[in-house]
């Protein structure tokens, strides 16, 4: 049996090192998976609000709907097909079907591409409900000709006009009066536009309730001859979306979560080898060549050890430009002296044993007798204390994130967090912002942890069983 099979064999020989071994091959896996699937500049499209515009703010996960037994209303765009047609006219209609306990969060008309060559077309857009009442919701008219311009004028090419249900308040005050009209029910005016619009008030519970049915939603385009417009779409927000639901911007939270898996393994890992291997080096710098040598190097650990890492790392990142390389060199900068003395302790009594005099006495320089006979006797230590540390780099760079002096250009764990809490969402029962980066930091620990406890029989053998 080879040694990287015996080795193998005492790592999955218990079970917290099949349960690490396991966990870190499936974060390993989903952060290859979202390096190959995702862009690298993911971060520029997370902070990007205009990226997220027709998603749903704040709303749970589609999966939380039916565990608590409510039919959710699914995120739709529907673009609008012509119908009729006539002399400076043009009509334009989609039918939607609306069978759910909730009604859709938001409306927004979105219009594409408008060319015209004298003055501007309108475009009037309303919605016909299954009660009859035909509720005008938007009326857009782009702008005319500027100073120079020659035609055909050019309006909403390169990003279309949106136009959400509210920002006119005369066509949700018609609907208003209808609904109190027909229904005979006293409504606030505090009602959200898409819950009237979608919706019609009971008397007697006094809330709104969805009304069911086939909605049309119409757009009458008066234009001149020539006159052309793309496409008008609606965007119809949904009561729930996606597996893990959406925060205050509309950003799919589950792409930030996805994100965070290579984000925190990098941090992790590439902190961990570093730490690492400057407190492997010192260490046996100190303890093979003593004297001058081993009093700089110790003293500077001592130094080092004892600058309380939380608050210099605050202090710095704050003064600093907030960013992953340096929050990863800061982390490195103040995390090496532990090791660093126990090394020394290690070489101690390594230098001393038979083979390494050997060494020497052959005429073996001193860095061949370090990196040759001395490194190898700690290797299976340091690998334990690479992993051990990869978590503790990851949960550091999520407490700066949570403070808010994490690097805002790529999406963490720790930001979402940090989001989640500023905006409220532990008071409002937006459990969905906090829950699932909370755990998936929460497993991240437990599985370099895990690795670690099957690593030690390999770092101290006598704890290895038979």
């Amino acid at each position: 049996m080879s040694s990287s099979e015996s080795a193998w064999d005492v790592v999955t020989g218990t079970w917290p090192g099949r349960v690490g071994v396991a966990l870190i091959a499936l974060l390993t896996l989903l952060s290859v998976v979202v390096l190959l699937t995702m862009p690298l500049d993911f971060g520029r499209v997370w902070n990007d609000p205009s990226a997220w515009a027709d998603l749903p703010k704040a709303v749970p996960p589609v999966w939380s709907a039916y565990v608590s037994g409510v039919r959710p209303f699914n995120q739709q765009e529907l673009v609008l097909r012509e119908v009729a047609t006539g002399p400076g006219y043009q009509l334009l209609e989609s039918l939607m079907v609306v069978d759910s306990d909730l009604p859709p969060s938001h409306l927004v008309v979105k219009v594409h591409s408008v060319s015209f060559g004298s003055g501007p077309p309108a475009i009037l857009v309303d919605v016909v409900r299954p009660d009859g009442i035909d509720v005008p919701i938007a009326r857009i008219t782009p702008p005319g000709p500027r100073p120079g311009e020659s035609p055909p004028y050019v309006r909403y090419a390169e990003r279309p006009h949106r136009f959400e249900l509210g920002q006119g308040a005369e066509g949700i005050s018609y609907l208003r009066a209808e609904l109190s009209h027909k229904y005979g029910a006293e409504l606030t005016g505090t009602e959200p536009p898409a819950s009237l619009l979608f919706g019609r008030p009971d008397p007697l519970s006094k809330r709104i309730e969805v009304l069911r049915g086939t909605y049309a939603i119409r757009a009458t385009i008066y234009r001149s001859e020539g006159d052309s417009i793309g496409s008008v779409s609606v965007v119809l927000g949904g009561s729930h979306y996606g597996l893990m639901g959406t925060d205050g911007v509309g950003r799919d939270l589950l792409l930030g979560l996805l994100y965070g898996f290579p984000v925190a393994l990098g941090i992790g890992l590439f902190a961990s080898v570093l730490v690492t291997s400057i407190g492997a080096i010192l260490g046996v710098l100190s303890g093979y060549y003593r004297g001058k040598v081993e009093t700089v190097i110790q003293r500077a650990a001592d130094v080092v050890a004892n600058v309380p890492l939380l608050p210099i790392l605050i202090f710095l990142s704050f003064v600093l430009r907030p960013n992953v390389l340096t929050i990863m060199t800061l982390l490195v900068a103040f995390s090496w002296p532990g090791l660093a003395i126990v090394v020394r302790s290690m070489v101690l009594q390594i230098v001393p044993m038979p083979f390494v005099e050997a060494s020497r006495a052959i005429g073996s320089s001193d860095l061949r007798v370090m990196f040759m006979h001395v490194l190898p006797q700690l290797g299976p230590y340091l690998l334990a204390q690479t992993v051990f540390f990869a978590p503790s780099a990851i949960l550091a760079e999520a407490g700066l994130s949570f403070l808010g002096l994490g690097d805002p250009s790529i999406p963490t764990w720790g930001q979402i967090l940090e989001l989640g809490f500023r905006t409220g969402a532990v008071f409002t029962g937006y459990w969905w912002w906090v829950v699932p980066p909370g755990l998936l930091l929460a497993v991240t620990g437990l599985a370099f942890a895990s690795l670690a406890m099957g690593l030690e029989p390999l770092a101290a053998p006598k704890l290895r069983r038979t």
